[in-house]
């Protein structure tokens, strides 16, 4: 009986030890770029990853473009069509000429 209990109490503690810790504890884990999802008041979503020298962002889910950082401040990135905007941790998206919308999220 004694053999029985001792195999259970052994599995058990292997299966205990098997857990992951808190999944708080990985988010972000590994990955120096993360994406962060936002949502402008035209109805836009991004999709954003700032890597320094440059954002990559996807627009509604498509294939993200790689836009580089404009002047010494590095909260404005375009390549002369599109353009994102970080001013005092608020986020803004503008097409060509048309005016900028802003972005909630993060």
């Amino acid at each position: 009986m004694f053999g029985h209990l001792s195999i259970a109490a052994v599995s058990a503690l292997m299966l205990a030890s098997s857990v992951q810790s808190t999944p708080e504890a990985s988010i972000g884990a590994g990955n120096p770029y993360p994406v962060s999802n936002y949502t402008c008041a035209d109805g836009t979503h991004l999709a954003v990853r700032l890597l320094g020298d440059r954002a990559s962002v996807s627009v509604n889910g498509a294939t993200a473009v790689d836009l580089p950082s404009m002047g010494s401040e590095g909260t404005t990135f375009s390549n002369g069509r599109q353009t994102l905007s970080i001013v005092q941790g608020h986020l803004s998206w503008g097409v060509g000429r048309a005016m900028p919308s802003a972005c909630t999220g993060g």
